[in-house]
């Protein structure tokens, strides 16, 4: 077994950014730098996000996530929009504080994944290893949407 410089024996594998060191470096641009930064970075992941609402397999959440924290070290204005915005912001709060997903949310998505699949999987019907990985890549997803915790 190859030798890594993020693992050993003893322990499992750990993200290779010193966390720490980034906040410090964060901390050490001036205010309005860094204000400017951090709210580009969460507008920015605002947009990724949306993205991810109509192109299946596109993470949303995450990205959803990302801007809430960099907006909390920006903008309160910001961070109330992304909160209050009723497209997303009451399924973000739900997912943030509870890690649940609606069963609407939950049934849309799944609707939504495998229509753009099958239509994917149409039109990619002369390469059948392509239609096994959409497949299998959408059967992964919605797995992982029926494992997290539902909410009515």
């Amino acid at each position: 077994m190859p030798h890594s410089q993020y693992t050993t024996r003893s322990q499992p594998a750990r993200c290779p950014v010193d966390h720490k060191a980034v906040e410090r470096a964060a901390r050490a641009l001036p205010g309005p730098l860094r204000r400017g930064l951090y709210l580009g970075i969460g507008s920015l992941s605002v947009g990724a996000g949306i993205v991810g609402i109509v192109v299946p397999l596109w993470p949303t959440t995450c990205f959803l996530l990302l801007a809430a924290w960099c907006f909390a070290r920006s903008s309160p204005r910001a961070e109330r929009w992304l909160h209050e915005n009723r497209l997303f912001g009451r399924y973000l709060a739900a997912y943030r504080e509870r890690g649940v997903i609606s069963t609407r949310v939950r049934r849309g998505a799944t609707i939504f994944l495998w229509s753009a699949i099958i239509v994917s999987a149409v039109f990619a019907a002369g390469h059948l290893w392509l239609v096994a990985l959409l497949l299998l890549v959408a059967g992964t997803v919605t797995a992982h949407l029926y494992s997290l915790p539902g909410e009515g």
